[in-house]
């Protein structure tokens, strides 16, 4: 049969400049990604800039935070999560296999049943969604006049995002796959454009301005597409398109995805189950939370995200040669990157989010309640930062073995463990709770994976990352006692004006990452010297 594979080759000998040149390929891939990931996250930020001036954390932002969430949540099922960690180690071994027009049918069956699906569950939604508001998140909501239906009709106007978004993450894992992240890594740019020029421009035209929210949403979905498609076709086979035939590869790709559907599935319970519990506490605790994570994904897409998807393929070249020592190299220098970016951006978020919060949002609807209850959060979504990039690394050497049987249990135990967490912290610590229950699942996550992949790989050579781990939480220490002393020379709470609050926080940043880095290089901890050396050897190259 065409679709079976050989047997893999016999490992080649370990060869450590082998390493060095893998370890110097995720860099570069990473830093490419860093830079595209870390404009779209300055325009998130303005985006929620945008959200918190029109809507603030009211009615209408709950009903639009509601209203955006339910049709993402899907996103894990259809296209960014069981889908394309199931796509790309196959379709990595018919590239390896070097035979276009296989190739060509491969992408031609699978790109057609996937469309198929999601266009059928986004009718669905759209039919459902009225049930779905009515039935779970109307209790709280009923006490503002016109906020459910308000939400039912953002939600119905939000489902055409899930066909175009996940159209676009197909074609990203396609590009990925290749090694080619750049232009997807560029499309969620676009998407904060969108939203952000819809936004200003029919705020005042449609009937509550988080209609135009919803419209920048539906502009930048298909921007994501078109954007995309050039590329597309530059790295993939010639006349590729729709074919009813699915084939002995898509249905090896869905007997992968099989058991990551229902992890799926769990973690969109678990997220649905979490924005259930916040529906019910105070006003504005779903979207608080919403302006709260983006500040934690601000972090994680920086850098922890870029090192996650860049190093799927070269995980799954590996396991395909059957290298596990090369995938024990990857996952730890992996894991030094995510702890050397982590560990501070925790200690940063907590000691000044407040400040940050205030600067970044603290405008028309957005008032001093709103910063308060959002940095509330923020500092129990920061404590989740390490064990969030570290879960996602360690995820995707089971995604490289095709092993997403494991993932699945791991994400059924973890959810369950959330779910009981916010029931438990909702009603203590309000939508604190809720973000902290999802830190301490987090790490439970980290603990299930190192401790599996242990027993499947044997000793994983984690002993001197641990050592690398514990210096830069000395370093980080050494960052936050030069941060008290900048806050005690110049209190922020004694900042008014908007424009020296922002000249407060931009000498925090650079007093906080000198201070970092010179203690990490003084404890010999520093890995931001690799970084800084593939830039230099970049930049020579192209001179």
């Amino acid at each position: 049969m065409a679709d079976e594979l050989p047997a893999p080759a016999p490992p080649p000998p370990l060869d450590p400049t082998r390493h060095a040149r893998a370890n110097r390929s995720i860099l570069r891939s990473a830093g490419v990604m860093t830079v595209m990931t870390l404009v779209s996250r300055v325009l998130g930020l303005v985006r929620e800039q945008v959200r918190a001036i029109y809507i603030g954390t009211g009615a209408a932002s709950d009903a639009f935070g509601l209203a955006a969430t339910i049709p993402n949540l899907l996103r894990r099922l259809l296209a960014e999560g069981a889908t394309t960690a199931a796509f790309i180690p196959v379709f990595t071994e018919y590239l390896r296999r070097g035979d276009k027009e296989e190739t060509r049918q491969f992408l031609s069956r699978f790109f057609t049943l996937m469309t198929l699906v999601v266009v059928a569950v986004t009718i669905l939604g759209v039919i459902l969604t009225p049930w779905l508001i009515e039935t779970f998140f109307s209790s709280r909501f009923r006490e503002v006049p016109g906020k459910v239906a308000l939400t039912i009709a953002l939600t119905e106007l939000m489902w055409p995002y899930l066909t175009f978004v996940s159209l676009a993450a197909m074609i990203q894992a396609v590009l990925n796959a290749h090694k080619i992240f750049g232009p997807s890594a560029f499309t969620p740019v676009l998407l904060n454009l969108a939203i952000i020029a819809c936004t200003i421009a029919f705020a005042g035209v449609v009937a509550d301005p988080s209609y135009a929210l919803v419209i920048g949403f539906l502009v930048g979905g298909v921007l994501q597409i078109i954007f995309q498609i050039p590329y597309l076709f530059k790295h993939t086979p010639n006349r590729w398109g729709i074919d009813f035939t699915f084939g002995p590869g898509v249905r090896r790709v869905a007997r992968i995805m099989g058991p990551g559907i229902f992890a799926a599935g769990v973690y969109q319970i678990n997220v649905f189950v979490s924005q259930l519990i916040a529906s019910g506490l105070e006003g504005g605790s779903i979207a608080s939370l919403q302006y709260s994570v983006r500040l934690q994904e601000l972090v994680l897409g920086l850098f922890v995200i870029s090192v996650a998807q860049v190093i799927l393929p070269s995980l799954s070249e590996h396991t395909a040669d059957g290298d596990d020592e090369a995938v024990k190299e990857t996952l730890g220098y992996s894991a030094r990157l995510i702890s050397f970016v982590t560990l501070p951006a925790t200690a940063g978020l907590i000691v000044v989010g407040p400040t940050i919060i205030r600067l970044l949002f603290q405008s028309g609807e957005f008032d001093a309640a709103s910063t308060a209850q959002t940095a509330f959060a923020l500092q129990f979504h920061a404590m989740g930062l390490l064990f969030i990039g570290q879960a996602r690394i360690l995820q995707q050497v089971f995604f490289a073995y095709k092993d997403m049987k494991t993932p699945t249990i791991v994400g059924a135990i973890v959810a369950v463990v959330n779910i009981a967490l916010c029931y438990a912290l909702a009603v203590p610590l309000g939508n604190g709770g809720i973000a902290l229950a999802g830190s301490v699942a987090s790490a439970v996550n980290t603990a299930l994976f190192v401790w599996l992949l242990r027993r499947r790989l044997g000793p994983l050579g984690l002993a001197p990352v641990f050592g690398r781990i514990a210096r830069m939480l000395v370093a980080t220490a050494a960052m936050v006692g030069a941060v008290v002393v900048w806050d005690l020379v110049w209190p922020a709470a004694s900042v008014e004006r908007r424009w020296l609050l922002l000249f407060w926080v931009l000498g925090v940043v650079v007093i906080a990452s000198a201070s970092y880095i010179g203690a990490c290089a003084l404890l010999k901890a520093n890995e931001f010297a690799g970084i800084w050396r593939s830039l230099r050897r970049r930049f020579k190259r192209r001179r």
